[in-house]
């Protein structure tokens, strides 16, 4: 239940260009790079009016929106409107605009994307693109509920301490503070001070204090039928962002 899923992708192309397209059902609208987009000669379509930041569990500058572009799909033809926006690592992403648009049907039985003139199997693991599967490996997590890590970009939950960029950071941090400690101790043995264990108390006590969420947060994840801790645990894995506290709780 650990193991690395593989996303789902089928090829497709605009302006004859071939693309490989990430279908995610979970992202509300459809998105390309800006790369992409250069490469298929559609910057020119491009309507600056929609331009701006985009805000979530970080931030990415959206250079405007194309309203209309044809995207190939097996044989047919798909009339597509999505947002070109910079910090997103595929070349484009198939959202839920134009997956309902288009009645699509995510068929993980028959492994096919199906629309209603046109079906287009997901790509093999050995055709996804590589950085997928390194950036994986290599890639920062926050702690999880339940003895677990969360991959901060692709979202994969593992055991705890199965990330080996992380273990190494990790064991890093754990050597720093250990010898920051223990040169506190030092400095503390040698020059006696009245303030110091006040000071040292009041800094263990603003490391230490937890995140305060919003009451309605830890009500919405309750009613669903998770505990206080688990909701409080979810959240803080998440930033506060419930929709995501929820699905990782789901997940679990």
């Amino acid at each position: 239940m650990f193991t690395s899923v593989t996303m789902l992708y089928i090829y497709a192309s605009v302006n004859g260009h071939q693309i490989k397209v990430l279908v995610d059902s979970g992202a509300q609208a459809t998105i390309m790079s800006p790369s992409c987009a250069e490469a298929c000669n559609i910057m020119r379509l491009i309507d600056t009016r929609f331009a701006g930041i985009a805000r979530g569990v970080g931030t990415a500058k959206i250079l405007g929106r194309v309203h209309s572009a044809n995207l190939q799909i097996g044989n047919d033809f798909l009339p597509c409107s999505f947002t070109v926006m910079e910090g997103k690592a595929v070349d484009m992403l198939l959202g839920l605009d134009m997956l309902k648009r288009y009645q699509a049907i995510i068929d993980l039985k028959r492994n096919k994307l199906v629309f209603e003139h046109a079906e287009v199997d997901f790509l093999a693991e050995s055709e996804i693109p590589k950085w997928v599967v390194e950036e994986q490996a290599a890639e920062n997590t926050i702690p999880g509920p339940v003895g677990t890590e969360i991959g901060t970009d692709s979202g994969v939950i593992r055991p705890a301490g199965t990330t080996p960029h992380m273990n190494k950071k990790t064991t890093t941090e754990s050597q720093s503070k250990t010898q920051g400690e223990s040169s506190q101790a030092s400095q503390s043995n040698s020059t006696p001070s009245v303030q110091a264990p006040n000071s040292t108390s009041n800094t263990s006590n603003t490391t230490t204090s937890a995140r305060v969420f919003p009451k309605e947060s830890i009500d919405q994840l309750m009613s669903i039928g998770f505990d206080r801790n688990q909701a409080i645990a979810a959240l803080e894995a998440t930033d506060g962002n419930v929709e995501y506290a929820a699905g990782l709780l789901f997940q679990n």
